[in-house]
């Protein structure tokens, strides 16, 4: 079985609050066991924050109207739970709004203490519809894991209405398991996984987060099973000794270019005359010609014909001159 000290994590593409990355190579099987325990991590188990209540001015409960303001309170509440925010702290957290006169209120008219960002300020809230109208309200943002419904506990304060709060940090996640090779074993797994956020987090960071709570989880396994914890931590330091999530393009090209010939699933004649040419890996094949490779040694259309086609698999393309 192939080592697992021989994967690597590849930046496919990240823009903005999306990112892909590929996994690979892993022993076959293992592609759909990871994947789908990442994905059920990244979905459910990472910390984000959320809206747990709201009190608005002149409101009592939440199936009530605002004079001059075009949406009633459920429509607010319901734009209100579309805001993403970034919360350091631990406590819950008071936000506030106060805006008079006509105009559509957007998240970037919330008053936000220190340690509260919001990742989506252009999410609207209500529109003010008469100049003399105005709306305040109170927001408390918490931290949290996964999905919590809203608490009637807080309506013993007059005015303040509970709301359901999804605290998950991912918008999306889709993967795909393909084929994957390493010189001349073909039958590997490789992970393509994208996964989208609310900018809260940036996707490589939730999926290092993901796995590190796999890994955890693992961890405790480990633990209740007889092995002792020193070995556990040992193990885990170990692993975090795995290089940095690299660029694919880079690191594909410098693993082709290091694969020895005498590796190479082409025919032993073929492997014959690369050898005595000089020819002893791919990177040293990157600057032949047909011409080159017609004057080795046992080496004629045929094994020319073999080698051309392995190489534009690669991405190589050997030159006619």
């Amino acid at each position: 079985m192939l080592s697992f000290e021989d994967i690597a994590v590849k930046v496919v593409a990240e823009e903005g609050n999306s990112g892909q990355y590929e996994i690979t190579p892993l022993p076959k099987g293992y592609g759909h066991t990871l994947v789908n325990s990442l994905r059920r991590i990244l979905l459910s188990s990472l910390a984000g924050s959320a809206i747990t209540s709201v009190r608005i001015k002149g409101v009592e409960h939440e199936y009530s109207a605002l004079e001059g303001v075009k949406e009633d309170v459920v429509e607010i509440i319901l734009n209100l739970k579309q805001i993403k925010f970034n919360v350091s702290a631990d406590e819950p957290q008071i936000c506030k709004l106060e805006v008079k006169g006509k105009g559509v209120v957007t998240a970037k008219d919330l008053k936000l203490p220190a340690g509260v960002e919001v990742s989506s300020q252009n999410v609207e809230i209500a529109t003010i519809t008469d100049e003399k109208a105005s709306l305040v309200m109170e927001i408390v943002v918490e931290r949290g894991v996964g999905y919590k419904e809203a608490n009637d506990d807080v309506r013993s304060e007059v005015g303040r209405i509970p709301v359901d709060a999804d605290f998950s940090p991912i918008v999306n996640v889709k993967f795909e398991v393909t084929d994957a090779r390493k010189g001349q074993i073909t039958n590997l797994d490789a992970v393509k996984i994208a996964i989208e956020t609310d900018g809260s987090i940036a996707p490589k960071q939730a999926l290092l987060e993901s796995a590190k709570i796999l890994q955890d989880f693992a961890g405790k396994v480990m633990v209740a099973l007889g092995v002792s914890k020193k070995e556990v931590e040992q193990r885990a330091e170990e692993t975090s000794a795995i290089p940095e999530v690299v660029d694919t393009v880079a690191a594909v090209e410098d693993e082709v270019s290091g694969w020895k010939v005498e590796d190479l699933p082409i025919s032993k004649r073929s492997k014959s005359g690369l050898l005595a040419g000089g020819f002893q890996t791919v990177g040293d094949l990157s600057n032949a010609k047909v011409a080159d490779l017609l004057e080795l040694p046992g080496f004629g259309n045929k094994s020319l014909n073999e080698v051309v086609e392995l190489m534009k698999q690669y991405g190589i393309d050997i030159k006619a001159e």
